[in-house]
């Protein structure tokens, strides 16, 4: 692999197009609504120059949306992405459903290969039952909502001993031996919180009065449902999310009162409070696995080359090409992602890395998607990239499993190795039940769309409760924990987007699983698996990884199991 990588020379597309205003690339949009496709061969090439085109606009949008995540507080690239948002989407959104139309009506559309553009075809058909030319502006005003959310979240901080933190960097903290320091900066950091409570529910009912309105236009009685269908989600449907929550109840919940428990006996507390969750249950200090930013990409890069090669150097071609943003600092919007660049084919990672195990995890989980966009770059046609969530979180969620064993890179001493995988363990089993309680909460947010603030309130306690283990004791901080789905940027950002976790951890697992037998195949399936992109359905990915794509309660029950004796 280069060490840098050249983006594909252009052939529809002017090299040099510089995208600021509408007008800029409406020409192209306009030349390929005018086209004329006298056969099969045209309608392909055809494709491909809307595919060319698409990702061009993608990638500059995408860009944009880094550059304002990475600087919250810079006015200019705020504007920057707002302008994007208000004078280039919405022309986009009403040419892209023309463009649609312009293809379904092709007489030589049933003269392509039924098997090469099964999926395509079936989204084609989704995307033009959903559109309708009223929600456009309704759109438009929801994403410069959403980028609120990270706006208001960046700039949260603490000031603690004479510094101030970031959230993420006060998170840190929480890890402290010292019992009083932790229940300091755990109140510090709720109270700041608290502070946006208002400000964050002011945002989410403005959001939630325009999604439902764009569901009423498209047809739907209610956003849960017309987002089952935008989102895709052809291979499983309402019920199947409603048995996945009841499967975690019953299957995980138990064991995690059983580690709650030991957690408690461990620590010797008469009462296991919210700011005990993090810290050693011995006297050994926190897991610190890096120092610095840059040592964690050096350590992530040699972990990944363990594994395999083409892993490592993934990576290394994105450090080459400035393609990451690893460091928490004031300013920053909070969480992590991976950033497709379409075009280039060689995505951006973003995050907010303070020096803890987590940060590893996370380094290793957007590596995972990253590779995902590497294998996936040259496929011919961008609608091929474009594959479900289910898929991209397998991608990210098996690269955490299958490094764990070179973790040694981080941890050289045995027993923090163990201490580091059994953190994995538990932080797996432990992020179901809050995947189910997300989803959950989204299905019923959305199915009473007219409820009230209070009702909100109570429906997120009542959830909460129900996936609790009961063993942690909140008296004093619940109304913290009224507000605690504040912090999930899922929520506000990409609604319903937040189940595909739990789903592709049970594939995940599954992955591993095949890994520990046999872990050069295991690799191939998945680089294999990886490599379809959106070419072919959701389990038709998973069975060319190895695993199937299922979320029953026996299967997790299966899955819980291994982790247990894993534990």
């Amino acid at each position: 692999m280069s060490q840098v990588v050249q983006r594909k020379q252009r052939v529809f597309v002017a090299e040099d197009l510089n995208i600021q205003e509408w007008a800029d690339i409406q020409p192209y949009f306009e030349k390929l609504l005018q086209a004329e496709c006298n056969n099969v061969e045209e309608l392909e090439k055809w494709m491909q120059n809307r595919s060319e085109l698409e990702s061009v606009v993608s990638e500059d949008y995408h860009w944009k949306y880094v550059y304002q995540s990475c600087d919250t507080n810079n006015a200019e690239k705020e504007a920057a992405l707002n302008r994007f948002l208000e004078n280039i989407m919405p022309h986009w959104m009403q040419i892209s459903n023309q463009l649609n139309e312009k293809i379904s009506h092709s007489p030589y559309l049933n003269q392509l290969d039924s098997k090469k553009y099964k999926i395509y075809l079936r989204s084609l058909k989704n995307q033009l039952e959903l559109f309708r030319e009223g929600n456009i502006p309704l759109m438009t005003e929801v994403d410069k909502l959403a980028n609120e959310y990270g706006k208001i979240s960046g700039a949260m901080t603490i000031e603690h001993d004479g510094q101030t933190l970031t959230l993420q960097q006060a998170q840190k903290l929480l890890q402290s031996t010292d019992r009083n320091l932790r229940k300091d900066v755990f109140e510090k950091i709720q109270n700041r919180r608290a502070q946006d409570s208002e400000t964050l529910e002011d945002l989410f009912d403005k959001l939630l009065q325009l999604r439902h309105q764009i569901a009423l236009n498209a047809g739907f009685d209610n956003y849960r449902d017309f987002m089952m269908r935008s989102l895709g989600r052809f291979d499983y449907g309402v019920n199947d999310c409603e048995n996945f929550h009841q499967s975690i109840a019953n299957v995980i919940l138990p064991i995690m009162k059983d580690i709650h428990l030991d957690r408690k006996n461990r620590l010797n507390y008469t009462s296991l409070k919210p700011y005990d969750m993090d810290v050693p249950t011995s006297s050994d200090a926190p897991l610190r696995p890096f120092e610095t930013a840059q040592e964690l990409l050096d350590k992530s890069i040699s972990v990944l080359n363990q594994v395999d090669n083409y892993f490592g150097e993934c990576i290394h071609t994105m450090e080459n090409m400035h393609h990451l943003d690893l460091d928490s600092r004031i300013g920053k919007r909070p969480g992590g992602y991976n950033m497709p660049l379409p075009e280039i084919g060689v995505p951006f990672i973003f995050m907010n890395a303070a020096g803890t195990h987590s940060d590893v995890v996370t380094m290793l989980h957007e590596s995972g998607h990253a590779v995902h966009n590497f294998l996936t770059k040259d496929l011919v046609y961008n609608f091929d990239k474009d594959f479900g969530s289910e898929v991209a979180e397998l991608a990210s969620m098996s690269m955490e499993l299958m490094t764990m064993d070179n973790w040694d890179v981080f941890y050289t001493d045995e027993a923090l190795l163990k201490r580091a995988k059994r953190e994995q363990m538990e932080r797996i089993l432990s992020i179901l039940p809050w995947i189910a309680i997300v989803d959950k909460f989204q299905h019923w947010i959305y199915t009473h769309p007219t409820h009230s603030r209070e009702e909100r309130k109570q429906s997120w306690r009542a959830i909460t409760d129900e996936f609790s283990t009961k063993v942690v004791d909140w008296t004093d901080y619940d109304s913290f924990l009224d507000y605690s789905w504040h912090r999930q940027l899922h929520i506000f950002e990409v609604p319903f987007y937040y189940i595909e976790y739990g789903i592709a951890q049970l594939g995940a697992l599954g992955v591993w699983r095949n890994y520990r037998k046999n872990a050069s195949q295991a690799i191939q399936q998945y680089k294999t698996a990886l490599s379809l992109g959106g070419t072919v359905s959701i389990p038709e990915v998973y069975e060319a990884a190895g695993v199937k794509f299922d979320f029953s309660q026996n299967n997790i029950s299966q899955l819980a199991a291994m982790i247990k004796d894993e534990l």
